[in-house]
């Protein structure tokens, strides 16, 4: 199997690749270095020659990450139409299933447990092998099928007027005008502005009674709860560092 020609058909067909030690990117930089760029991509494989592939999701796709160790069954999703799949090395069931992204925010906070969103990062692709395993990943080549109705409402965030039951902390309602901030923020720019909102939130010393309700309203504008709590806990961290 000749790993290199394998991440140059990527590359070629559009998609922006990155070298994987198993699952873990060999560069410096993360899912942040992945590149169609032909060269960049023979220098990564002249080193690394049986790296697998990850590739970054791109950005009019989704994907489900159904994964059965943590109880992921695809039967709790509903009638789904056929897709590109991508089967995990593991052979377990676990798949990758390739959507058409759709208009507006989307959250994985509704869905059911074992079955994960991607719509940023990068997935294992074929014909990678499973670090735990001895099988390869494999395409189940259908095409990428929009997400049906009853799934877009799944992926929706919650309704607005339950970010507001979280507006006031235990503080009367201190910190409104930070939760209001993030909310409304444009789709882009959310997870600066839940940096930015969770600094002032711990410089107040608010962060404390704030930190829900801040990734709530950063889900609401359309951030994975996640990604929220993890630049919550950034911010926090650089306040205490300060």
């Amino acid at each position: 199997m000749n790993m290199i020609d394998e991440a140059l058909s990527y590359a070629d067909n559009g998609w922006c690749v990155l070298p994987l030690a198993g699952k873990v990117p060999l560069t410096p930089h993360g899912v942040t270095d992945a590149s169609a760029d032909l060269e960049r991509i023979r220098s990564w494989w002249s080193c690394w020659p049986d790296a697998n592939i990850g590739a970054s999701v791109p950005a009019n796709l989704l994907v489900l990450d159904i994964d059965p160790r943590n109880g992921g069954d695809v039967a709790d999703l509903g009638a789904l139409p056929s897709t590109l799949t991508c089967w995990s090395g593991r052979g377990d069931g676990g798949r990758h299933l390739y959507f058409l992204r759709p208009h507006g925010p989307t959250t994985s906070t509704r869905l059911p447990a074992g079955i994960d969103l991607k719509v940023s990062g990068y997935c294992v692709v074929p014909p990678s092998v499973h670090p735990e395993a001895v099988g390869v990943y494999e395409w189940e080549h259908h095409p990428v099928a929009q997400v049906p109705a009853h799934l877009r409402e799944l992926l929706r965030p919650a309704p607005r007027r339950h970010h507001q039951q979280h507006v006031r902390g235990r503080r009367g309602g201190a910190g409104r005008h930070l939760l209001e901030f993030v909310a409304a923020q444009p789709w882009g720019n959310v997870n600066r502005g839940l940096h930015w909102a969770a600094c002032r939130a711990a410089d107040d010393g608010l962060l404390d009674d704030l930190a829900d309700a801040l990734v709530t309203a950063a889900v609401v504008a359309g951030h994975p709860e996640p990604g929220a709590r993890r630049t919550v806990e950034s911010a926090r961290k650089t306040v205490g560092a300060g």
